[in-house]
């Protein structure tokens, strides 16, 4: 029996872009055959980060959370799976983190100055991952192209993509041998054109099923629409650089994407 979940979503409560309240995405989900959802809300290096910066830390981790417990409140009380996430701005680049949940956000005050080496080090040592997401996404804010090496996947499949930036999604995550994931991006069920996921064949009991997959790279399915991530590359809109795991700019050409 195949177990199919969503990796990437963000509520009204807690992202400045999102569109459906919280409690509404779990008959939505449980309608389409999902087994569960990872809220994913954007966070402190992201304009829809919704609390109050000035505010103390513990309030600002209070407000971030309520979208991932009214969506786990209503979870619990259908019997439908609710995880917590992250999706973290740098730069030009966004990752997905799993395994951190709210004390460990309230344990790490200072974990908004973190860069993406110490990110992904911290998220690691807890036995949790780090996803680059959306990783050609052409869009106002994305001065440059940031392959940020300091992750264990890559997000190839998108919905809020175009069908072009998940041809160099999915090309550059073969060529860097990374684990690939497919994620909705989901802000609005009215919206929903498509669905995407990952596909199990057990049931998460936590994210760290997730994460532990991705990281001892064993099979998993992904869901997206045919075709997606086929087709001739175009040319990138926006410049771009390779930064290795010191986040340091090291040269790379993109068209080796295509090289054998």
């Amino acid at each position: 029996m195949p177990y199919l979940y969503e990796t990437h979503l963000h509520t009204d409560e807690s992202s400045r872009c999102g569109r459906t309240p919280a409690r509404e995405y779990i008959p939505f989900y449980m309608d389409h055959g999902y087994d569960g959802i990872v809220v994913t809300d954007h966070f402190y290096g992201n304009t829809s980060y919704v609390p109050d910066k000035s505010a103390p830390w513990a309030q600002q981790v209070d407000a971030y959370c309520r979208g991932y417990e009214d969506a786990l409140d209503e979870g619990v009380r259908r019997g439908f799976k609710v995880f917590f996430g992250i999706e973290q701005q740098f730069a030009n680049d966004e990752a997905l983190i799993y395994g951190p949940d709210k004390q460990w956000l309230l344990d790490h005050p200072d974990v908004y100055t973190w860069g993406r080496r110490k990110w992904f080090d911290e998220v690691t040592a807890i036995g949790g991952c780090v996803v680059l997401a959306h990783p050609f996404r052409v869009r106002d804010y994305v001065v440059k192209i940031s392959l940020n090496t300091c992750v264990h996947a890559v997000e190839a499949y998108n919905c809020g993509n175009r069908p072009v930036d998940d041809i160099y999604g999915l090309a550059y995550g073969r060529r860097c041998g990374c684990p690939l994931t497919a994620g909705t991006d989901m802000h609005w069920t009215a919206r929903a054109t498509d669905l995407y996921g990952v596909v199990f064949d057990r049931p998460w009991e936590s994210v760290f099923d997730y994460a532990r997959a991705i990281r001892r790279r064993e099979p998993f399915g992904l869901r997206f629409p045919e075709g997606r991530g086929e087709g001739q590359p175009t040319p990138l809109e926006r410049p771009y650089e390779y930064l290795d795991a010191h986040e340091r700019p090291v040269p790379w050409d993109v068209s080796t994407l295509w090289s054998r």
